[in-house]
């Protein structure tokens, strides 16, 4: 009776473990039981962070005694394109332009002769050693003259009233060496550029900026080279002060030059208002009139300034060059160009 008891109980205990795993394996199926991740993870050696920490010290270490390794230019990685980077320059900025006059564009004089100086000292015949590669030259001078004679015509239908010194102070300013290679940095042609040295002096880059404008002029005509000035140098002058750009050493000479010229009386500085005057920090308000007639008016801290000041202010009153002026024609140009010209024509067959 003690063993029938006994099995009796080991067969109970196997049905209740039989129907433990039976209801734990319906509770796992069902939408509502709670889902285990299992998830590997692979150890790391207990080695590797102190090497990969003393490696760091050590490649530290050595740009401290060395210095930081060189700028290297893109053509040194092993993912570079020549051929494929300039062909794509040309659609990137609009042009259609020939790959060989965009490449002499693009070659400094330096690299043409760097190139004969490596071939003649690998010993190559003397008629091996000569190159037929263009450089930049010829379209530079080209992409100046389309670019200097475009900004003064363009500057000169802007400001009618204003005088060539103004005129030429304003051209200078926009093609200026800094500003022009900031352009080209932004167009994207530093790593284009083939020349002896690197980085790229800020003269090569302005004179590849007017080669590029002479390569538009060779290919696609003065119309399109005078879009291209128009719209990536002359934009430059967008929420610039011109009177800023034109030093005048004299302005009230200069004033009093012009009204003599018009007939009118001669520039009289009054004081308009003052304050603070036995103080460290006075205010002297002054106007300048002709025959009675306020032409300009400004402040300054000692009465020279503020007379000086007010005669630059009627200066830009009477060139037209003030802050309320209206803003620059960007969106008008071949109407502005046809006004200059003189050629009804001009537009119609643009449009």
């Amino acid at each position: 009776m003690a063993g029938l008891g006994r099995n009796c109980i080991l067969c109970a205990r196997k049905s209740l473990l039989f129907h433990r795993s039976v209801l734990n394996l319906t509770r796992i199926q069902t939408p509502l039981a709670t889902e285990v991740v299992v998830t590997q993870v692979r150890g790391t050696k207990r080695w590797v962070r102190p090497y990969l920490q003393t490696l760091l010290n050590r490649i530290n270490r050595e740009n401290e005694l060395l210095g930081p390794l060189p700028p290297q230019p893109r053509s040194s990685k092993i993912n570079w394109n020549y051929d494929s980077e300039l062909f794509a320059f040309g659609p990137r900025l609009g042009e259609k332009l020939n790959l060989s006059t965009l490449r002499a564009a693009f070659t400094d004089r330096s690299y043409v002769e760097q190139e004969e100086e490596r071939r003649r000292d690998l010993g190559l015949p003397q008629e091996d050693v000569k190159l037929d590669m263009q450089d930049n030259t010829q379209l530079a001078e080209q992409g100046w003259e389309v670019t200097t004679n475009y900004i003064h015509r363009f500057l000169k239908a802007e400001f009618p009233l204003l005088p060539d010194e103004g005129v030429k102070a304003i051209h200078d300013y926009v093609t200026q060496e800094n500003m022009l290679v900031w352009i080209a940095k932004h167009l994207g042609v530093k790593d284009l550029i083939r020349c002896e040295s690197f980085p790229v002096p800020p003269s090569v880059t302005k004179q590849v900026f007017l080669a590029i404008i002479g390569a538009v002029n060779h290919d696609q005509g003065m119309q399109r080279a005078e879009m291209f000035v128009h719209d990536f140098v002359v934009a430059q002058l967008v929420g610039k002060d011109v009177n800023a750009m034109w030093d005048v050493p004299n302005p009230m000479g200069m004033l009093a030059e012009i009204l003599q010229k018009e007939g009118r009386g001669e520039p009289e500085p009054r004081i308009i208002n003052q304050s603070g005057v036995n103080t460290v920090t006075p205010v002297f308000c002054v106007g300048v009139y002709s025959d009675k007639e306020l032409l300009g008016e400004a402040s300054g801290d000692t009465m020279p300034l503020a007379v000086e000041e007010a005669a630059r202010v009627a200066l830009a009153n009477m060139f037209k060059t003030h802050e309320g002026r209206k803003p620059l024609a960007l969106d008008t140009r071949l109407k502005t160009m046809a006004e200059i010209a003189g050629k009804t024509d001009y537009l119609e067959n643009k449009s």
